[in-house]
């Protein structure tokens, strides 16, 4: 026995293996506790840049964020680094395009339009087709999801008290996803989307759409607007922001990926956290427009 050793007898042996059960160690934090704490801090980082920044500035922020979007999307069609830099390189310069020349070329309201037309048919689509998509058709579909969502949260940025409208949209989405979430683990039986995402159920959308229903009604209500219209149109907008989920769900099992990114601990990528809201922004543009809160 080396020279200083301590032998322990058993009943100290025992008090030392009693005090790791009174005095733990740190526990690693669970998945669902990071995901609170990031969403926490997600958000609040997002309202600071809306409620605090400058129009313009935000604006770029809001890029950036899609930007982030664009490099993971590539993911999805297994693009290599330089081409994951050209495909966000190439989402810039249509955006710069568009930005140059309108209203000339193409109106705001056409590519809320078309963009919603895209999300109808994704509908349409998630559902007619197999899980098996090729990475051409997986490329374009990024730009149709993404380029349309940026120019609809500018435009509502850009608008009187756009900022308190862009917090509204991004209530919504939340309030639908986590009364999907709660009804769905209180009530769900019949999966919505088997294939895509098997944990989302009917009973959890139908709780999605109510929830949304009562968040538009109430930031309505808040910004001194009529409430019943957006109540309405609310449960259209959880719609979307479902189908924007779908969506990117469908690419991530077509590519074999459990997250679109590991930026977000918890959440994985961006587009994680962002599809839904990216579906949801045209529809919201396109209502705000019809009732007169907006001019596109």
């Amino acid at each position: 026995m080396p020279a200083g050793s301590v032998v322990l007898g058993a009943p100290a042996s025992r008090f030392l293996s009693l005090s790791d059960g009174i005095f733990p160690g740190p526990r690693p934090m669970n998945t669902l506790t990071k995901r609170a704490i990031t969403a926490v801090v997600l958000a609040v980082v997002v309202l600071a840049a809306l409620l605090v920044l400058p129009s313009p500035t935000a604006t770029v922020l809001i890029a950036c964020l899609l930007m982030i979007g664009c490099w993971e999307w590539g993911g999805f069609f297994a693009a290599a680094t330089l081409v994951r830099v050209l495909y966000v390189l190439a989402a810039l310069v249509l955006l710069a395009l568009w930005t140059a020349s309108w209203p000339a070329a193409v109106a705001p309201a056409t590519v809320m339009e078309l963009a919603l037309l895209w999300w109808l048919l994704a509908a349409v689509w998630l559902y007619a087709r197999e899980i098996r998509y090729s990475k051409p058709l997986a490329a374009i579909a990024g730009y149709l999801c993404l380029l349309p969502a940026w120019i609809a949260l500018t435009v509502i940025l850009a608008a009187e008290r756009g900022a308190w409208l862009l917090v509204w949209l991004m209530a919504i989405v939340a309030a639908a996803d986590i009364g999907a979430y709660f009804s769905g683990k209180a009530l769900g039986r019949n999966q919505l989307a088997p294939l895509l995402s098997p944990g989302k159920t009917i009973e959890g959308l139908a709780g999605g759409l109510l929830a949304a229903a009562l968040a538009a009604a109430g930031g309505a209500a808040m910004l001194g607007l009529d409430w019943l219209p957006f109540a309405l149109f609310g449960p259209l907008l959880a719609a979307l922001s479902v189908v924007g989920d779908l969506t990117v769900s469908a690419f991530k099992r077509n590519a074999g990926l459990k997250d679109t990114g590991r930026l977000l601990p918890g959440h994985g990528g961006i587009m994680d956290r962002i599809d839904s809201l990216v579906a949801a922004a045209p529809g919201f543009a396109l209502i705000l427009a019809y009732l007169g809160v907006l001019t596109l």
